[in-house]
């Protein structure tokens, strides 16, 4: 894994995978070597390329990753003005801070959330969208964070628990759901919802804590991530994707480099080579499916989920199988 990636709110591998043969300047040099008039830069594009295509594939066990999002106690401190049509937000007795900027912040219960894009003082911010409801002054409001990032580089959530109230988190859920239940998002505290919403400004994948949680707490989660390319020659694939397969997907390109310009151009190997790589790939999808994604199809029929906090396990003495 490329030791000069690190993620806030996620544990970084630094160690090599132990499946793992090459590191991507020896990975490049293979390359090479079926034909050494490559330029180096070009085979280490042609590694990531490969190494891109094994991890689009599928969700590999190497893309798991855990990781935490914490988020604040609700602000409702003053009150505030909201103009029709305007982004700025005026705020009386408030301490407003830069720490609040992606945070959320609504009028009442029935107006919805809007992002917080900056904040100039204590008493005026900036909203992402203009003002869109009628101008209310000097009215009660909150700042929450319901908009979350898990990181830049998250894939597929697979699982998030709420430690606060000792619970599951339900995910894969649209905003759909959140509309149908609760289209004012009037609901908060008790958050047991997590919804897909679009990305953020910088591209980020987003997704929606419901109900709005309004008290400082820590959601740890589970998920698969997508891998960055390799940059540095001691740098690994992640996890038991295997370096000489990555390999084998590049050596294509290196045989047909320049065409029959090239002395080592060789579209026959080139062929056999890609055959290889499809069928050495299927056979690496089979090996991972040992390690953790055949825990997906855990049929919850034989073990129903139920959504009992902690204080309830704990306080019910019966066998685990009536829970």
């Amino acid at each position: 894994m490329p030791s000069n990636v690190s993620i806030a709110g996620q544990v970084t591998p630094t160690a090599q995978a132990s499946t793992t043969q090459l590191n991507f300047r020896q990975m490049c040099g293979e390359v090479r070597w079926w034909n050494p008039d490559v330029p180096a830069g070009l085979a280490k594009r042609w590694i990531n390329n490969s190494y891109r295509r094994v991890i689009d594939k599928r969700l590999w066990y190497g893309l798991l990753t855990r990781g935490q999002v914490t988020v604040p106690s609700v602000y409702n401190t003053g009150t505030a003005t909201f103009t029709l049509g305007s982004t700025t937000v005026t705020g009386t007795g408030t301490t407003w801070a830069q720490t609040m900027v992606n945070e959320q912040i609504r009028a009442g219960f029935s107006t919805g959330w809007y992002n917080i894009q900056s904040v100039q003082s204590p008493t005026q911010l900036t909203l992402d969208l203009p003002w869109g409801n009628p101008t209310v002054n000097s009215v009660g409001y909150q700042i929450v964070q319901t908009w979350v990032t898990l990181g830049p580089n998250i894939k597929r959530v697979l699982e998030m628990v709420n430690q606060r109230q000792g619970w599951r988190m339900k995910i894969d859920m649209p905003q759909a759901v959140g509309n149908m239940y609760d289209t004012w998002r009037t609901t908060t505290g008790w958050s047991y919802m997590l919804l897909s919403k679009e990305p953020m400004a910088n591209g980020s994948p987003q997704w929606e804590i419901y109900p709005a949680p309004t008290f400082q707490q820590v959601f740890p989660f589970l998920a698969y991530v997508q891998a960055p390319d390799m940059s540095l020659d001691g740098d690994f694939p992640v996890t038991f994707v295997r370096s000489d397969i990555i390999v084998l997907g590049a050596i294509k390109q290196a045989l047909l480099f320049k065409g029959k310009a090239s002395r080592y151009y060789d579209p026959q190997t080139a062929s056999v080579k890609e055959q290889e790589f499809q069928s050495e790939l299927a056979n690496m999808e089979l090996n991972d499916d040992n390690q953790y994604p055949k825990n997906l199809g855990w049929d919850y029929s034989q073990w129903p989920y139920y959504q009992y906090g902690s204080q309830y396990m704990q306080s019910h003495a019966g066998a685990p199988d009536e829970y």
